[in-house]
Order: C-alpha cells, then sequence, then structure tokens
C-alpha cells in the first residue's frame, strides 16, 4: 500500500469513528501538508475530501435536508443557465482547484461561457462565477468564515450561503477582493445576484422539497 493509500483509508476510518459518537463533522486527518496532487488521483468516494492551506480535511455525506436544498436549488439555476445559454453549472461535488493547497467541493458552482477555458477533466482550476454552499450545521465556521475569506481571496465573483436553520439564502458580491452583501433573502424576498441577471427565484422556493 502507498502512502498517499494509507491516507486516504486513515482519512475515511477516523470519519467512521467521528460517526460511531454523538456529533458528525468534518474531521482534519492530514499529518503534513497536502496538495492537490496528492489527492486528484485518489478514488471517488460519497465523502467530501478538501484541502483547507494544507490541512485535508474528509466531511460526511449531507443530511437529507442538505441534499433537498441543494437539488432543488441546483435544478432552478441549472434550468436557467441551460436556458440562456450562460454557461456550466455543476450540482455534484466538483474539485475547484484555487491554489495547490487549497482545494474546495462546493455545493453548487457556475463557470460562464466566456470562461470555460478553466474546466478540465477532473476539476476546475480556477475560481468559479458563483459559488454556493448549504451551511453546514456541524460545522457553521467552515462555510461562513473559513471559505467565505477563501473564496473572495482567489477571485470568487459570487458567493451564496443557504441557512437551513435561518431558511435563509444570503448573497454576496466580490468588490475590490472583499464581499459586501447584497440580499439577505427569507420568505419571499427575492434572491438579488449580479451573475444570473434576471433570475426571478424567492428565498422559499430554495427550501420547497
Amino acid at each position: 500500500m502507498t502512502a498517499d493509500s494509507a491516507s486516504f483509508r486513515d482519512a475515511l476510518e477516523a470519519l467512521a469513528i467521528e460517526r460511531s459518537g454523538v456529533r458528525i463533522r468534518p474531521v482534519a486527518v492530514a499529518a503534513r501538508a497536502y496538495t492537490w496532487d496528492d489527492i486528484k488521483d485518489w478514488p471517488e468516494t460519497a465523502e467530501r475530501t478538501e484541502i483547507v492551506h494544507g490541512d485535508l480535511i474528509v466531511s460526511p455525506t449531507p443530511s437529507d435536508p442538505h441534499a433537498g436544498a441543494n437539488n432543488e436549488l441546483g435544478r432552478v439555476l441549472s434550468t436557467y443557465v441551460k436556458e440562456n445559454n450562460l454557461g456550466r453549472m455543476y450540482i455534484a461535488p466538483r474539485d475547484i482547484v484555487l491554489a495547490p493547497d487549497v482545494v474546495y467541493e462546493p455545493d453548487l458552482c457556475f463557470v460562464h461561457r466566456d470562461r470555460v477555458n478553466i474546466i478540465e477533466l477532473s476539476n476546475i482550476a480556477g475560481p468559479p462565477d458563483l459559488v454556493v454552499e448549504i451551511i453546514s450545521e456541524s460545522n457553521r465556521s467552515h462555510d461562513t468564515v473559513v471559505k467565505f475569506a477563501d473564496y473572495a481571496r482567489y477571485g470568487v465573483k459570487e458567493y451564496w450561503l443557504v441557512d437551513l436553520r435561518e431558511s435563509t439564502v444570503s448573497t454576496y458580491e466580490l468588490v475590490a477582493s472583499e464581499y459586501q452583501l447584497l440580499k439577505h433573502a427569507t420568505g419571499d424576498d427575492p434572491l438579488v445576484t449580479r451573475v444570473f441577471r434576471g433570475l426571478d427565484l424567492r428565498a422559499a422556493a430554495v427550501f420547497d422539497f
């Protein structure tokens, strides 16, 4: 067994141990700094595998409400993107390589048709135009603090945070390397977005699954 294979096995074993406890949360399992080159050939699994500034993070499969919101929002956005020939919308987790030691698998992401050159066979090499994360209750700060800062730092134009607990969708626009709030939408509030100008989507519809 190679060192990388052993690391992958250890990652899944660590996650299994966490699942046996009371709280399920992302597990940092790296004993050394990891890069995209270390994990790009690992076998696909249901678990989310990310690299956060060299730390290898393995997260459990999403809860049913998480998956429901992901599927519903993904369905609406995919239809909108296709009907308007805007680019590529990804619903299933897709590796986003922002830097050799920063690799994320967002819930949803969009690449404009003018930038499809960043799409590679197994990953997206650079910042998408839009990233959507459904906040994980097991580790809210991973989406609201860590990823929030990294997506801005590496140039993701728009970031949406879907909060299942509060039934809200917050949209942010990148301005001078920092995110500014566009809209904190709830209920019948329309989502405000610069990436999808003309999109008519109410916050409540995201949670109608």
